[in-house]
């Protein structure tokens, strides 16, 4: 099924649990509000490396027992790379932070120590998105730092 121009509902299956059909409108609006705009921006893909989880994916990944991944009709979240910027998505997770234009409920950037690439994790609520922008490692290894948000007109 597809969400959007650049997005499939099966990208967000990468952790082996089909997407429940109650949980597509949350998936819909994360890639309307957010991948779309940035696929767009950036021209370039953009690889969901993790999108929806059952409790059981979640515990074998170390995600927090309240994960977003754990999806419902309200909210979603989705892990996902830039591959020509994996190896530095700083600029990315700052765009979007500064970007009143992005919507988001949690970014954060998540390094990984052992291959030296990062990740963004990005979740979106239906209901009312926070804009809390965090960083730290992948798998939840090291507690996180918190990032001021900039809700200026800063556009994508």
């Amino acid at each position: 099924m597809q969400l959007t121009q650049h997005f499939a509902l099966e990208e967000f299956a990468r952790d082996g649990a089909s997407v429940p059909d109650s949980c597509v409108p949350a998936f819909r609006a994360l890639c309307e509000k957010l991948l779309e705009p940035l696929r767009v921006h950036f021209g370039e893909e953009i690889v969901i490396t993790s999108g929806y989880r059952s409790a059981g994916a979640n515990a074998a990944a170390h995600g927090v027992k309240n994960s977003q991944h754990v999806a419902t009709e309200m909210y979603c979240a989705a892990d996902w790379k830039i591959p020509s910027m994996e190896c530095n998505l700083r600029g990315v997770f700052d765009l979007v932070r500064n970007s009143s234009a992005l919507e988001f409920d949690q970014l954060i950037l998540e390094h990984d120590p052992r291959t030296g690439t990062d990740v963004i994790h990005s979740s979106y609520s239906r209901a009312f998105n926070r804009r809390i922008a965090l960083e730290g490692e992948t798998a939840n290894a090291a507690a996180y730092k918190s990032w001021p948000v900039v809700t200026a007109a800063v556009d994508a």
